[in-house]
C-alpha cells in the first residue's frame, strides 16, 4: 500500500501526461511529396481501371451510379438557380481568387520540385557514404509468414501528422534506426500538437547497451534497445536536439561518442509502451490507426535511386549503383499505404507502403517513397517491426 501511495505522489511531477496516437481529418492531399509519389504510381497504371465485378456487385454499383447521377443533376439545377441570383461582379471576383489560388499552389509545387532536384544532386554525390553506413540489422531472426489477403485495404491512408515532421539526414553515420525511432515519437507528438525536435544522438547511444559506458567500434543498432531503456527509466529521458545535438561525423572506435554532454540527460519525453509488428498486414492495420511503424529491409539499386516509387520489377535493374555488403540492412519508417492500380497488382501486389527515410530530401520524392508489397515481402528483414503506442511528456 505504501508503495502505491508513493508511486501516486511521484507520477504527477515526473510525467505530466501520457500521449497516444490521435486520429483526425488529416489534409495531406496537396502536400507536394504525396503528389509526387502519386504521380510516380500513376505512371505505372491508371487508377480509373476497375477490377471485374460479380453480378451482385454490378447491381449495387449500377444503383449507386444512378443515385449519383440523380444527385448530380439536382445539384446542377440548384447551382444554376443560385448562379442567376449572384451578381456578375461577385462571380468574376470569385473566379479570379480561385485562379490565383490554383496558380499559387502550382508555383509552390514547381519551386518545391526544383529544390528537390538540387537536393537530389547532393544525395547522388553521397550515395557511397550512405552505402557504407548501412549494416546488418542486429535483430533476432524469426520466420514471418505474410498474410495473403488484406481485409479492408484503404485506397489511401496517410498517418495523421506524417508530413508535419521535417525530413532529416543521418549523413556519414550508421544511425538509420535512431532516426526512424525518433521520427515515430515526433509524429506522435505532432498528432498531439507538440512540435519537438528530439535527439537522435541520445537515441543512438541508448540503443547500444554495450556502448553506453565503454567505447565500441561496431556499427548500427535497432530501436528496441532504446525504447526499452526509455521505458524502464524512472525519469523522462529523451532530450531535445538543441540540448543534445547530432554529430554528423563518426568517431573511430567510439560509435556512441561517449561521454555524452550533461545536457543530453535533460529529457522532455519517454517511451511508455511499444510493441512488435510482425506482418505487412499488421503494419497496414497500425497505419489505419495512425500509428507509424519502424521497418527494416535489405536494399536494392532502385531503392537508392528512385523518384518516389520502389518496385520489385525494377529491383534487378542495373542503374549505376554498385551494391556490396553494405546493402545488408537499413531502417526507415512507414507512414502510409496506397492501393496500387489493377494493371500492376499481378507483379507488385495490392499496395505500396509510403516510407520516410533519413537520407535528406534528395532521396525519393523529397525524402519519401512508396515500396510495393512484393518488394517489401522479398527484401524485408526476417524479424518483427516496431511501433510505439504511448509516450510521456513533462
Amino acid at each position: 500500500m505504501f508503495k502505491l501511495i508513493l508511486l501516486a505522489l511521484l507520477l504527477p511531477s515526473a510525467f505530466a501526461s501520457v500521449l497516444t496516437n490521435v486520429s483526425g481529418e488529416y489534409q495531406f492531399q496537396n502536400v507536394p511529396e504525396y503528389q509526387a509519389v502519386l504521380s510516380q504510381i500513376k505512371l505505372r497504371g491508371d487508377f480509373s481501371q476497375v477490377k471485374t465485378l460479380s453480378r451482385g456487385e454490378q447491381v449495387v454499383a449500377e444503383a449507386k451510379a444512378r443515385n449519383k447521377a440523380l444527385i448530380a443533376q439536382m445539384n446542377m439545377e440548384e447551382k444554376k438557380v443560385a448562379e442567376t441570383q449572384k451578381n456578375l461582379s461577385d462571380m468574376d471576383r470569385l473566379k479570379l481568387e480561385d485562379q490565383k489560388t490554383r496558380e499559387g499552389w502550382k508555383k509552390q509545387v514547381i519551386e518545391q520540385r526544383k529544390m528537390w532536384q538540387k537536393e537530389q544532386a547532393i544525395f547522388l554525390g553521397r550515395i557511397k557514404t550512405y552505402q557504407e553506413n548501412t549494416f546488418e540489422i542486429p535483430l533476432k531472426k524469426e520466420l514471418i509468414i505474410e498474410k495473403k489477403i488484406i481485409f479492408n485495404l484503404p485506397q489511401v491512408h496517410i498517418v495523421n501528422g506524417a508530413f508535419d515532421v521535417p525530413i532529416r539526414d543521418q549523413f556519414a553515420r550508421p544511425t538509420c534506426s535512431a532516426f526512424a525511432g525518433i521520427r515515430a515519437l515526433e509524429i506522435l507528438l505532432a498528432q498531439n500538437k507538440i512540435a519537438h525536435d528530439l535527439s537522435e544522438q541520445y537515441f543512438y547511444w541508448a540503443s547500444k547497451p554495450d556502448c553506453r559506458s565503454n567505447p565500441c567500434g561496431h556499427k548500427g543498432s535497432w530501436v528496441n534497445h532504446a525504447y526499452r531503456f526509455s521505458q524502464n527509466n524512472e525519469q523522462i529521458d529523451i532530450p531535445l536536439e538543441n540540448n543534445c545535438a547530432y554529430e554528423t561525423k563518426g568517431m573511430d572506435l567510439n560509435e556512441t561518442q561517449i561521454p555524452l554532454p550533461s545536457n543530453c540527460h535533460q529529457g522532455v519525453t519517454k517511451v511508455v509502451s511499444f510493441e512488435d509488428v510482425r506482418t505487412l498486414a499488421d503494419v497496414i492495420e497500425k497505419i489505419k490507426k495512425n500509428v507509424p511503424v519502424i521497418l527494416a529491409a535489405k536494399l536494392t539499386e532502385n531503392f537508392y535511386k528512385n523518384e518516389g516509387f520502389v518496385s520489385l520489377t525494377d529491383a534487378s535493374k542495373k542503374i549505376g549503383v554498385a551494391l556490396d555488403r553494405h546493402a545488408l540492412g537499413h531502417a526507415f519508417i512507414a507512414v502510409g499505404v496506397i492501393e496500387l492500380p489493377e494493371v500492376i497488382k499481378p507483379s507488385e501486389g495490392s499496395y505500396c507502403i509510403l516510407v520516410a527515410n533519413s537520407w535528406g530530401k534528395g532521396w525519393g520524392a523529397g525524402g519519401y517513397s512508396c515500396l510495393t508489397e512484393k518488394w517489401l515481402t522479398k527484401f524485408r528483414q526476417p524479424a518483427p517491426f516496431v511501433a510505439v503506442n504511448k509516450i510521456a511528456i513533462k
